[in-house]
């Protein structure tokens, strides 16, 4: 494991991962969503949904309050650093609600739609990049999946459904829809912040010269390759298909080095969301 990988699982760096996802998080509920009477996604659109309902119990106070049942399900059935990590983000969420002072108000609603989902994704992708997470949504993503074979997303939707539904009995309409739109937004820059540390590129290299072409990339790249028996479909010529992955920031490197060796190769390019094992991301 290297040194990057090392940091990646210790414990001060989830901590600080935790902790910045959570200020972020909280930014965005306390200055934008709640002056807006919007609904984020997950417990956190359910502790605000209850905060507008029933509004002399504090929003971080209803967070926290509606994280305990699920917290104390998950006991049993999560790893304990998931869980361990996960309550620390919850309590730091719930605290960074209660004292953060800011709102931000908005001439246009849409813009506090965009400035919201862009915040709270950013907060949500940092928080996910640690090993825990800032609420019980995710312990309920992983009872319902290990549980009952509901996938995350199937889960996840129907919670959103289920939340923005009872939303329209008490909020108003056109600001349910602009929640929705908000946490389509928000989803969308978790993926992003997601891929941008996590995507490689799987590269297959068909070549005459496959030893060549992988000691090549082995010497000058540093990245191991793997030696595939293939068969051509038209000529059913025996081939050896060479095999490896690397970052975006190697690829156009990787590819002068293919060609210079054969200017004939073939190259299949195919982008891949994660990498685990020796050289990339440990599995966890």
């Amino acid at each position: 494991m290297n040194r990057f990988q090392k940091m990646s699982y210790s414990i001060p760096w989830n901590i600080a991962l935790l902790t910045l996802g959570s200020f972020l998080t909280a930014l965005a509920i306390k200055s934008v969503v709640i002056s807006n009477a919007f609904l984020p996604s997950g417990i956190s659109g359910l502790g605000l949904l209850t905060y507008y309902i029933f509004p002399s119990v504090s929003p971080g106070m209803w967070i926290f309050l509606l994280n305990i049942p699920v917290f104390l399900v998950g006991w049993f059935f999560i790893s304990r650093p998931f869980f361990l990590y996960s309550l620390y983000g919850m309590i730091t969420l719930s605290g960074f609600i209660e004292i953060l002072p800011w709102t931000v108000s908005f001439d246009d609603k849409w813009l506090a739609v965009l400035a919201g989902g862009v915040v709270l994704g950013l907060g949500s992708g940092i928080a996910l990049r640690s090993l825990g997470s800032t609420g019980g949504i995710g312990i309920l993503q992983i009872l319902f999946r290990e549980k009952l074979g509901v996938r995350v997303g199937q889960f996840s939707m129907g919670f959103n459904v289920v939340v923005l539904g009872i939303g329209t009995l008490w909020l108003n309409l056109n600001d349910v829809l602009y929640s929705l739109a908000m946490i389509y937004v928000s989803s969308a820059v978790i993926d992003v912040v997601q891929r941008l540390f996590n995507q490689r590129k799987m590269v297959l290299i068909i070549t005459s010269f496959p030893e060549d072409v992988s000691g090549a990339i082995m010497t000058r790249h540093g990245r191991g390759t793997t030696l595939l028996n293939a068969r051509g479909g038209y000529t059913g010529q025996e081939r050896t298909v060479v095999m490896t992955v690397v970052d975006s920031f190697r690829l156009k490197r990787l590819e002068a080095t293919i060609f210079n060796v054969d200017p004939a190769a073939f190259v299949i390019i195919e982008s891949t969301f994660s990498v685990l094992g020796k050289g990339f991301s440990v599995p966890r």
